[in-house]
């Protein structure tokens, strides 16, 4: 199968994730960092996206499939749901993974998506819903009718449940840190095969060094018998360094926002949900093959999935487009994008300098772009044909500019 964009750094396949076994060498991947659907569709009756819930992520033959081609002792980060991410972990486990850590990344952006209960009732009892259509777009977000004003219950029945909601505010994401076994000691695996440990040094948080370093002697001191600190330490299997082996303050599981509850956030590895930056969108003519025979030829020349129903201008030639017929514009966006510095400083944790990254999911090229950024490698799949353009613009992008 051929790539539909590549350059000196990244490779892109149209195709499904499954698909990868056979586009990829064998252990051949230095790190996995990847985005996977959360699959809140499955076993739910109200509407959902299709890609939400095809079931992948919590298929453990599809890791298994994945941990085949990665490196002994690479690392695997992925983000999951706080409702589904157990499922992930159990089926990343059972694929073959070792579970290593859980980061969890607190963030106060989120909002609640649950329906409310005045509303749910009034709709239940055959009520419609009065308020106004939103002008813009037909009145419709993402497939969904946007309405105008405060909703206001329009019946006795669903006033006694105005405030209540079946959902909290999202406020964290667990992002699971998994390892394909190493299949020698740490120091042998590092030598054999460049994998088996993360790069904590490249992550270390900002920190005053004097206090820090002042911080450990005190430590040492306490520890060897210190009068005023007598034995505090001396019963602890494992030996406090008398200074900082990094130049910062060591990473830890925690990533949260500046000043969220008061902490001291210069102990965490800052980072906000993405802003308006981190989401590219492109307007696009959809073109639709009017001849499904003479248009495999040239989707496998261009390395696009034939079997999708439509495809953006902006990925074909001009032999492609002669056997399509445009079917109305569009912007492009994805609706789930990860914030730039966070893939960044995850792509760098989990990665060797120079190593290959793979991302199963692009999206829109999240990954893809902090890899680059980082002077890395990246390869990947993304199906949904409406996302190659946005991750052709990450590719236009400059490569190896320092995150700090």
């Amino acid at each position: 199968m051929n790539p539909c964009l590549h350059d000196e750094l990244c490779t892109v396949y149209n195709t499904d994730a499954r698909n990868l076994t056979l586009l990829l060498p064998e252990s051949g991947v230095d790190a996995v960092v990847t985005d996977p659907p959360y699959e809140l569709g499955l076993g739910t009756a109200g509407r959902v996206a299709r890609w939400d819930s095809t079931g992948i992520a919590f298929d453990p033959a599809f890791w298994a499939d994945i941990m085949t081609v990665m490196k002994p002792g690479a690392f695997l980060l992925a983000f999951g749901s706080p409702r589904t991410w157990h499922r992930l972990a159990c089926a990343i486990e059972d694929g073959g993974l070792t579970i290593r850590d859980q980061l969890c990344w607190l963030y106060s952006s989120g909002m609640p998506k649950g329906e409310w209960g005045d509303h749910a009732v009034d709709r239940a009892l055959g009520l419609k819903d009065g308020r106004t259509v939103r002008g813009e777009s037909g009145g419709t977000l993402r497939g969904r009718r946007v309405m105008e004003g405060d909703y206001h219950a329009q019946s006795e029945q669903a006033a006694a449940w105005a405030g209540y909601n079946p959902a909290l505010k999202p406020a964290w994401e667990p992002i699971l840190v998994a390892q394909r076994p190493r299949e020698t000691m740490l120091g042998r695996n590092l030598l054999d095969h460049g994998t088996g440990a993360l790069h904590v040094a490249a992550c270390a948080l900002d920190a005053d060094m004097d206090v820090l370093k002042y911080r450990y002697e005190r430590n040492d001191r306490l520890r060897r018998g210190d009068p005023r600190g007598r034995d505090t330490f001396r019963d602890t299997s494992t030996p406090r360094r008398a200074l900082p082996r990094l130049s910062g303050r060591y990473p830890s599981d925690l990533i949260m926002e500046a000043g969220l509850l008061g902490a001291d956030v210069a102990r965490f590895y800052y980072c906000p949900k993405a802003s308006g930056a981190d989401r590219p969108d492109v307007d696009a003519t959809l073109m639709v093959p009017t001849d499904r025979t003479r248009w495999t030829a040239h989707a496998e020349r261009l390395g696009l999935d034939p079997n999708a129903e439509d495809y953006p201008d902006m990925l074909l030639d001009r032999d492609a487009m002669a056997v399509c017929e445009p079917a109305g514009t569009v912007r492009l966006a994805h609706p789930t994008v990860k914030p730039s510095d966070l893939m960044r400083w995850l792509t760098r944790l989990a990665c060797p300098a120079g190593g290959l990254v793979l991302d199963p999911f692009l999206g829109s090229g999240s990954t893809l772009s902090a890899a680059r950024m980082e002077g890395l490698r990246c390869v990947g799949t993304e199906l949904d044909t409406h996302y190659l353009p946005l991750i052709r613009e990450r590719m236009a992008e400059p490569a190896g500019q320092p995150l700090f």
